[in-house]
């Protein structure tokens, strides 16, 4: 006999011992004597004496009525065990279903036709599986995708498994919430086949007779399938000279029969392998695009490529591919509009060569964030390099003011994107989300406070190259007469992006819905004879170009898609305080991920457009980007079936059928003793019997 329940025998122990204890307990408070008043004793004397007479068999009674309840829980929990007869037979087997749900089990030729899936067909492979187990053989399923997902325990409910590979209607769930509503299907996602390995070699440890089916179509990396250990006598050549390599990704097989199983036939597909978009520096409001598209089938392709700026379409051009040929697309210039999403398309045409069976990688997204002109506000005294280096850029829509001015009529700087302050502190600054760029603040009202000033013509000698102010930004070597130095509080969200060694000189933080950036020294300008040679270098307007993009929300020219099936770390722009992201995905689903240390955990399981909102401590929103996932993966897009599979240098066969073993549920037999014992208690208590 042996116990499968879900219950540990330590937890088991806990639960009886408990419920033992509670019986026991309420046993002892029902037998507690009741008071009652008469109007004279020596009326109820014989028949006390005759009470005492029979307090041995009233004892006994008692005894007995609290064995037969202790019996019953007993019982109650023994079934809870699912104890079985069979499964100690030598010939039974614990066998992990790997079915591979990836990207390429998307494919549409699960049947002649192709009106059905290589995942029915895989699913169809893993009921016949189960319908040829023995009855002691259990099994559990994993979910072979970005993930190794475990979707059972061991069991030889081979209903439960049937339901868990197909789903249970809604009507059924209602009665039972425990059974999987969707079953198992294919994401969008490659398969991550180590992990799955690990998860089914540690599942099957200290199990008799293990086994490993693998119900895939084979689209594995190479790499992936050499990371395998089979261990002393595996049939893997080994060579002798070869020194010893030890690769901590490795899975070790050792003593585990694993087995393959093939779905698919077709493997002629033509796909969208690699889509980006940037903006051009100079010129925000024009975009170029990158496409890369590779014919994976055997015979020559034809195709027609869209490219389309949210429901606009950029561009149709008609695409011949020959056998494994991968061609690029750029274009150039492309004005941008005020939607931001960009779509590339590959629509089927008829005629030979013209269609595929794998449409996933047929459609490719990106975004461009929304771009206009932003409206810069200088206060300055006549700064002909900070006029000058603003004016040359096509998208900014300067105006200037004196501090004299702008003291008089702070309100001028209401409705600007942004407001320079030239060797100006003002004591009233607009309100947020205007973002707000100082040259040599001073004073109290000072965004960062001034801790000293350097003298002595000090040097830049560090920028942290991660902030977008600093990208391709060089400083070694730009001169200035001298610097104030800001004292940085983390816990306010500022930080230092240059020193002048341990000195921070310039400093940047977000405030809620603006940012603020601080440079410690002065520009040149004809009303002042100290400052900085800054302006006379190349990264004055590159430093102005990025101060600016990043205050706007474009902090990258490169504006990259996210692969699907890969965690990646997002930032949140120096979001301070966000404990929580709310992620939103194409299919409308909200997820929850930890924000650490201003970066967001992002996993696309499903391409398309994602949203994430950072969450404050009390459910604010603090920042809120969007982001845009692809398959990307030449691997998924390669869809051309393995008959045979080797891993780790052993080629897999397919699985052997099944010994014929017994097994029977005891489980059911307690219950109704349990049952009986119940109407037995139930009768001897009303009867007078047990009490």
């Amino acid at each position: 006999m042996s116990f499968l329940g879900p219950l540990s025998f330590g937890l088991w122990t806990y639960f009886a011992i408990g419920g033992a204890l509670l019986v026991v307990g309420a046993y002892i408070i029902k037998m507690r004597r009741r008071r009652f008043e008469v109007p004279w004793v020596q009326l109820w004397k014989r028949v006390l004496e005759q009470k005492d007479a029979n307090s041995l068999w009233k004892q006994l009674k008692r005894l007995i009525s609290l064995i037969l309840i202790l019996l019953i829980l007993a019982l109650v929990l023994f079934a809870a065990l699912d104890p079985t007869l069979g499964t100690s037979d030598r010939r039974a087997r614990s066998v992990v279903i790997l079915l591979d749900a990836s990207a390429s089990m998307k494919t549409m030729d699960g049947n002649e036709d192709g009106t059905r899936s290589r995942m029915e067909a895989a699913r169809e492979k893993a009921d016949a599986l189960i319908d040829s187990m023995g009855g002691g053989d259990v099994a559990m399923i994993i979910k072979v995708d970005g993930q190794a997902t475990p979707m059972s325990r061991f069991t030889n409910d081979k209903a439960m498994l049937h339901k868990l590979l197909h789903g249970v209607g809604r009507a059924a769930a209602a009665k039972d919430q425990s059974l999987l509503l969707d079953g198992i299907h294919a994401s969008d996602t490659p398969a991550d086949l180590p992990r799955a390995l690990g998860a089914a070699a540690d599942a099957l440890r200290d199990r008799k007779n293990p086994l490993i089916v693998l119900i895939s179509d084979g689209a594995f990396p190479e790499q992936q399938l050499g990371l395998v250990e089979w261990g002393a006598g595996s049939a893997a050549p080994v060579d002798p000279k070869a020194p010893p390599q030890k690769n901590l990704a490795t899975v070790d097989l050792s003593k585990i029969d694993v087995r393959f199983m093939s779905v698919g036939k077709r493997s002629d597909n033509v796909g969208i392998v690699a889509f980006n978009v940037r903006r051009y520096i100079a010129n925000k409001a024009a975009y170029e695009v990158f496409i890369e598209i590779q014919n994976f089938g055997t015979t020559p392709a034809k195709r027609t490529l869209t490219l389309e700026n949210g429901t606009t379409p950029v561009d149709t051009q008609t695409i011949e591919l020959a056998p494994g040929q991968r061609i690029r697309r750029i274009y150039a210039k492309l004005p941008a509009s005020d939607d931001n999403k960009l779509r590339a398309a590959l629509k089927h045409i008829d005629g030979p060569g013209g269609s595929d069976a794998f449409p996933l990688d047929d459609i490719a997204y990106a975004l461009l964030p929304a771009r206009k002109k932003s409206k810069v506000l200088m206060v300055t005294q006549d700064n002909l390099f900070l006029e000058g280096a603003l004016l040359v850029y096509d998208n900014v829509d300067p105006m200037k003011v004196t501090p004299a001015e702008y003291t008089a009529k702070p309100s001028i700087a209401d409705g600007m994107d942004v407001v320079v302050f030239d060797d100006f502190t003002p004591e009233v600054v607009p309100q947020p989300p205007t973002s707000l760029l100082y040259f040599h603040p001073s004073g109290p009202n000072s965004p960062f406070t001034v801790r000293g000033e350097l003298a002595g013509n000090p040097k830049v000698t560090e920028v942290d190259e991660d902030h977008p102010v600093m990208r391709w930004v060089t400083m070694s070597d730009v001169n200035t007469d001298k610097s104030d130095v800001f004292t940085i509080d983390p816990k306010k969200g500022e930080s230092a992006i240059a020193y002048s060694v341990r000195d921070a000189i310039i400093a940047a933080k977000r405030e809620g819905r603006r940012k603020v950036l601080a440079i410690g020294f002065s520009l040149p300008a004809a009303d002042r004879t100290n400052g900085s040679d800054l302006p006379m270098r190349v990264a004055f307007p590159m430093l102005l170009v990025n101060t600016l993009d990043w205050f706007a929300g474009d902090q990258a020219d490169l504006l990259t898609t996210y692969p699907t099936g890969s965690r990646e770390r997002i930032p949140l722009d120096g979001v301070v305080g966000a404990v929580d992201a709310e992620v939103t995905g194409p299919d409308g689903r909200m997820t929850h991920t930890p924000v650490i240390d201003g970066l967001a955990t992002f996993y696309g399981s499903q391409v398309g457009y994602y949203d994430v909102e950072a969450k404050g401590p009390d459910g604010q929103t603090m920042a809120r980007i969007s982001l845009a996932a692809n398959l990307a993966s030449i691997t998924e897009s390669d869809i051309a079936p393995a008959s045979e599979l080797t891993l780790g240098g052993k080629k897999l066969q397919a699985p052997e059928a099944f010994e014929i073993t017994r097994s029977q549920k005891l489980w059911w037999y307690f219950v109704a003793i349990a049952m009986l014992l119940i109407v037995t208690e139930w009768i001897t208590y009303h009867r007078r019997i047990t009490v």
